[in-house]
């Protein structure tokens, strides 16, 4: 039998971490276990290999400016992507996924499907525009963000979105989305994990994982840990970003511990030991890939607002969403801090709901029969 062979145009991909490339991986090794073969088209920004292939996975990795590479990859046009786009022009594939929107990564999937003829379907992650906390450039971003994405509508009518508020967000720039393709996390996780051990077994452990951004609110945590009543208490901060210095300076305490970046076992371990995640983003996100993984590990979740956030907790039995402000966050801590009870229902809810409704495998079989009813 002969694999179908899919094409997914991402603007950055493993090692650098975020929601789109765990989600770009998890649902690439899903399709390689039904039966297709993947090839991942992506930047080079960290001097990798410019092609390599695993088993059923290749990767495509294109060259690109250092200018904004960590927001928005720019592509450079030189010898060494003309012979990989050459290569790529070679390979027979068959479908096309490209992921967010406003990257030249999607522009470039969307023409490449249609030099082949193709059908292709974009992926968007986002339920509001980007932001990099300046009015100024945020201002120039919405209109770059209109402009791209009106040339990726010329060359695809198919967008989904990877929650119902996604699809809501593509009707700003006049796109009907087609459904839902969830964010996902492997549905055996906690049965992996369960058995880990905590450090800090006497204490309510508190965790952030996720990038280091102010717009991803972790010096809005860091405040409102800061200002509470318990003592005995514990925060976890993991992950790396650009403010990452700055916060370990100003929050240097004992009871304060900074990870730096964590492979996925070691998140996962550290998601099992917690007793309280919170997740207070005024970032543009989709579903956070933090929240789901959270949930399936038992902790319960607090959390802002933003994405399909709402569409995995569903009501306060399932965790607590709070407004985007320091005293929000503090007063919802000390409720749970001070109410184990509560926090032992929300970790059992939130866990069978992800379990339930946001696995890979239920998505990856949605996304297969989309593409083969697009061919």
């Amino acid at each position: 039998m002969i694999r179908k062979k899919i094409a997914i145009f991402s603007g950055f991909y493993l090692p650098f971490l975020g929601g789109v490339e765990r989600y770009t991986n998890k649902l690439s090794a899903e399709l390689v276990k039904i039966g297709y073969d993947v090839i991942i088209v992506t930047t080079n920004h960290n001097g990798l290999p410019d092609y390599e292939k695993n088993d059923h996975i290749a990767i495509y990795r294109l060259p690109s400016h250092n200018l904004f590479q960590n927001r928005y990859p720019m592509l450079k046009h030189n010898s060494k992507y003309r012979d990989l786009m050459v290569r790529l022009d070679t390979e027979k594939v068959d479908y096309v996924l490209c992921n967010t929107r406003f990257q030249l990564t999607t522009l470039l999937g969307v023409k490449f499907a249609k030099r082949h003829r193709l059908k292709s379907i974009v992926i968007d992650h986002g339920s509001s525009h980007m932001s990099v906390s300046s009015r100024v450039l945020d201002f120039f971003g919405a209109i770059y963000e209109h402009g791209l994405t009106g040339l990726v509508k010329r060359y695809t009518k198919s967008f989904y979105g990877v929650s119902k508020r996604s699809s809501d967000w593509l009707g700003h720039f006049g796109i009907k989305s087609s459904g839902e393709f969830y964010n996902a996390v492997d549905d055996n996780l906690y049965e992996k994990f369960k058995n880990t051990k905590s450090k800090f077994s006497d204490k309510v452990v508190i965790s952030y994982a996720g990038r280091i951004l102010r717009e991803k609110g972790v010096d809005t945590l860091l405040e409102a840990f800061s200002a509470l009543n318990s003592k005995n208490t514990i925060l976890v901060i993991a992950g790396d970003g650009p403010i990452l210095a700055d916060l370990k300076e100003k929050y240097s305490n004992k009871n304060i511990i900074f990870t730096g970046q964590l492979n996925h076992d070691d998140m996962m371990r550290l998601f099992v030991t917690t007793d309280i995640f919170c997740y207070p983003s005024k970032y543009p996100e989709g579903l956070p890939t933090a929240i789901l993984e959270a949930g399936i590990m038992k902790s319960a979740i607090i959390a802002t607002n933003r994405g399909g956030t709402k569409e995995v907790i569903i009501s306060p039995e399932y965790g607590m969403i709070i407004k985007e402000d320091i005293d929000s966050l503090r007063t919802a801590l000390d409720n749970l801090i001070g109410n184990p009870d509560l926090v032992s229902k929300m970790k059992s809810n939130i866990y069978a709901r992800v379990k339930d409704n946001f696995t890979w495998h239920k998505t990856t079989l949605l996304v297969a029969k989309r593409l083969q009813e697009n061919k």
